[in-house]
């Protein structure tokens, strides 16, 4: 199983003023060097002043401690029998693209211990990162696993998302279970429900609908769809829980 941590940048260096000792914190959990960083943007790594160089030498001081490459060249590890040996660091992953490379590392077990530099607090693999378990070192606590009934919830969401979340069955299967829950007190809450759906396995691109359809619900949109569940689906869901449990 692959160890996860993050940090957010802004709680890195904290006006400038605490990068050494929050390196200190994070080489203290990647453990001894060479470390691999990847970086999404060679071209803007190799650029004055960019903060993905920034942060590889506070972590890395010398040259023979790191290895920089393509965050593409990852792709090897989506099949099982390639694997990162080193600890595996990731300069600000922010396209769908390439945070969904990295939930299929973790899912192939590819990297033994993967750490992640974040670039904005509410960036969608932030909260993958939450979702799945990952250790927030700013804070040295991780995010509570996500309640189990929610969580399975979430996987008939991952069930329907091989056709898509935005409409058909997809759209129908999101917005009934969450009326469904909120009638029954959950809250609907963004974050609350996209860290079940990504530790159910959810992709990127589909937890962004699943986010536009509770912020619509919030606003009071009343949306179409065709019932996709029976009345008793929050009792059906309530017992797989306890029998995965």
């Amino acid at each position: 199983m692959t160890e996860l941590a993050y940090m957010v940048r802004d709680d890195w260096g904290q006006h400038g003023t605490a990068m050494r000792q929050q390196s200190a914190v994070i080489r203290d959990w990647l453990g001894s060097p060479p470390y691999v960083f990847a970086t999404a943007d060679r071209k803007t790594y190799e650029s004055d002043h960019s903060a993905d160089r920034e942060f590889v030498t506070y972590i890395a001081h010398d040259a023979d401690e790191r290895h920089v490459i393509d965050l593409s060249d990852l792709n090897e590890l989506r099949r099982a029998e390639k694997a990162v040996t080193r600890p595996l660091i990731v300069l600000h992953p922010y396209r769908e693209r390439d945070c969904d490379l990295l939930r299929e590392i973790v899912a192939t077990e590819s990297v033994a211990r993967l750490f992640v530099i974040v670039w904005s607090p509410h960036d969608m693999v932030r909260t993958w990162l939450d979702g799945i378990g990952a250790m927030n070192l700013h804070t040295g606590s991780a995010f509570e696993a996500p309640d189990v009934v929610q969580l399975e919830a979430a996987k008939c969401w991952v069930g329907e998302q091989y056709n898509g979340l935005s409409s058909g069955n997809g759209k129908s299967a999101v917005v009934q279970l969450l009326r469904v829950f909120t009638a029954a007190g959950y809250p609907l809450d963004a974050g609350t429900w996209l860290r079940a759906f990504f530790a159910a396995g959810g992709e990127f691109d589909e937890a962004t609908k699943v986010a536009k359809f509770i912020r619509e619900m919030q606003r009071g949109t009343q949306h179409r769809i065709k019932a996709r569940y029976g009345t008793d689906i929050l009792n059906v869901l309530r017992e797989r829980a306890t029998e995965t449990a």
